[in-house]
């Protein structure tokens, strides 16, 4: 099992997703966005296979604390999950847009589609999930690999 480190970006969701991955047996650090990058680079390099997760939370990826600064740094280096504004940072740094989605979805349910690797190995597809969100990525980069998507 990976061992992640939990970027919270102030939001209470961040510790109902750490209950559920210490549940599937990962070892989870919960760090603020207002920790300094190089901490949280430092604690990156002592676990063993480590995931940085970067959680939802308010505004906008470019004012969320140390993280634009972590996805500079790290990366390339390790693998990197981002929900919510976690994802629209990644998309950023990565070269992509943020901008409105055409449809507000907050508590909507639908289903994507996946590639099966990694984190949606056995799960079923297409697998329904829940979706909170009034902002999407587009012009993804050529530098990110899209594993599950929406068509709708």
């Amino acid at each position: 099992m990976a061992d992640i480190l939990l970027l919270d970006n102030i939001d209470s969701f961040t510790y109902n997703l750490a209950d559920q991955l210490r549940s599937n047996g990962h070892n989870v650090v919960i760090y603020r966005n207002h920790i300094p990058a190089q901490t949280l680079i430092e604690r990156l390099a002592t676990m063993s296979n480590p995931v940085l997760m970067l959680s939802p939370g308010p505004g906008v990826p470019s004012e969320a604390g140390c993280m634009p600064e972590l996805l500079t740094r790290l990366r390339g280096k390790l693998p990197i999950i981002g929900i919510c504004l976690g994802h629209q940072a990644i998309v950023e740094a990565y070269g992509g847009y943020v901008g409105q989605a055409g449809e507000i979805l907050h508590g909507k349910a639908s289903s994507i589609e996946h590639d099966g690797q990694a984190m949606f190995a056995g799960l079923t597809n297409p697998l329904p999930v829940a979706r909170y969100h009034s902002l999407v990525g587009s012009n993804i980069p050529a530098g990110l690999t899209i594993n599950a998507h929406f068509n709708g």
